[in-house]
């Protein structure tokens, strides 16, 4: 190991001590003795205290964004666990609120469904094949039950984004289930997201009918090409989308065409281990376009500073863009 190195590993090994240390000072219940060995511990030497002090800093710029990320994961952790899940987090909450909001921000798909069917982790994508023949590609941070029955074959997606390739039953339809809409398969290949009560549907071969439960009757018919979005209330209309693009992460890329720099951060913490954030205003909407290897996520980020004024700052797993 070089120099360099080395203390570059000191220094994120620093890093990840400050952020424990913070942790634990903000959970408002430390006793005197872990405050004196906090002291002691910032008083060790200038790496030190200097390594706590860039952590506050960074967490006064980051406290929104964290804020807004813990209540949208913990929505969706609630609105999905059963109820006996429920009560063992309560507890666990008091016990560790804000150790559970680190976990939360770098590891919350091996806590938000594990009792699920079928799921991956953050930045995995894998291929199944379910009891009936169908074939199930599921994205990154996906979960799903599945259920079959003598008149019905139907995948309740949890959360995350998977397509179906379905195979033939006359006598049981095929039906993917997120939220309120249930999308029916009629011989086809479609995917399906889902996330925040609202998501997508796009059809790739076929032909499916997507229907809202809550409005009986409300019903669109998708073709090859077409997507829909629909979220709690009500389901939106069919749209021309490009395929190729869609299905892109299918080929371990991703693929976005005039979208904005906030909007592709977006996207891709839905693949990074570490949370990424992107601080300040000035290039938010910047628009671009990008093509980004997904097994190599962090390389892109570098390429970043060479085509746009930003500063890549990195602590422990968290990311953090800066213009």
């Amino acid at each position: 190991m070089s120099m360099n190195d080395s203390v570059s590993k000191t220094r994120e090994c620093l890093e990840q001590e400050a952020v424990a240390w913070h942790t634990r000072l903000t959970s408002g219940d430390i006793s005197e003795v872990e405050q004196a060995g906090f002291e002691e511990w910032r008083k060790q030497s200038p790496a030190h205290d200097l390594a706590y002090s860039k952590i506050e800093n960074l967490w006064q710029m980051m406290e929104v964004p964290v804020k807004t990320d813990r209540q949208r994961r913990q929505k969706i952790y609630r609105a999905s666990k059963p109820a006996h899940y429920q009560r063992w987090s309560q507890g666990l909450a008091v016990a560790a609120s804000l150790l559970l909001l680190v976990t939360l921000g770098v590891y919350p798909d091996y806590l938000y469904a594990p009792w699920a069917d079928y799921s991956t982790h953050i930045g995995e994508r894998t291929s199944i094949r379910l009891e009936d023949g169908t074939v199930a590609h599921l994205n990154t941070d996906t979960a799903f039950d599945v259920t079959w029955r003598d008149n019905e074959r139907r995948v309740v997606l949890l959360r995350g984004e998977a397509e179906f390739e379905v195979a033939r039953d006359s006598n049981r339809p095929f039906r993917v289930q997120a939220g309120n809409t249930i999308t029916e398969a009629l011989g086809t290949r479609f995917i399906v997201r889902y996330g925040d009560t609202a998501g997508t549907v796009t059809l790739l071969e076929g032909k499916v009918r997507a229907e809202q439960t809550k409005k009986h009757g409300t019903f669109i018919t998708l073709h090859p090409g077409e997507r829909v979005a629909f979220d709690a209330q009500r389901l939106g209309e069919a749209s021309a989308t490009d395929v190729s693009a869609a299905e892109a992460w299918r080929r371990g890329r991703l693929v976005m065409n005039f979208v904005t720099l906030k909007q592709v951060v977006a996207e891709i913490n839905r693949y990074h281990r570490g949370p990424i954030t992107l601080l300040g205003d000035a290039l938010a909407d910047k628009e671009i376009n990008v093509a980004i290897d997904l097994n190599n996520i962090d390389a892109w980020l570098d390429t970043l500073k060479d085509t746009l004024p930003i500063r890549i700052r990195r602590v422990g797993s968290f990311v953090f863009l800066q213009s």
